[in-house]
């Protein structure tokens, strides 16, 4: 009994060990990229600058071209006449039918 409990207890700490040991070297590899690519980002701020010189044309080009075209739409905007809705039929076979099944059913109320 006392073997199987030392033998379960090795296996505990070499299990944890290896955990703890896995977490170390994920945190140190974590550690290396950011300290790699530190420098990379200074470079990524400069060009940042010039991205968004060109995102502002862009976002004022899209602007004039949404008010061209709403201007365009409203020009041509006419008021809609709504056709009417079919009117609702009901053929013979269908108010025979309703109403064999009202008389079968009686008065709801």
């Amino acid at each position: 009994m006392s073997d199987d409990l030392l033998i379960a207890g090795q296996i505990a700490i070499v299990g944890m060990g290896l955990v703890f040991a896995s977490i170390l070297l994920l945190w140190l590899v974590m550690s290396l990229l950011v300290h790699g690519t530190a420098d990379r980002q200074a470079e990524e701020t400069q060009t940042a600058d010039s991205d968004q010189a060109v995102g502002l044309e862009r976002k004022r080009q899209a602007a004039a071209t949404a008010v061209a075209i709403a201007l365009a739409l409203e020009t041509d905007a006419k008021p809609h006449i709504l056709p009417t809705p079919p009117t609702p039929l009901v053929s013979a076979w269908q108010a025979v039918m309703r109403s064999s099944i009202l008389e079968k059913r009686g008065s709801v109320r």
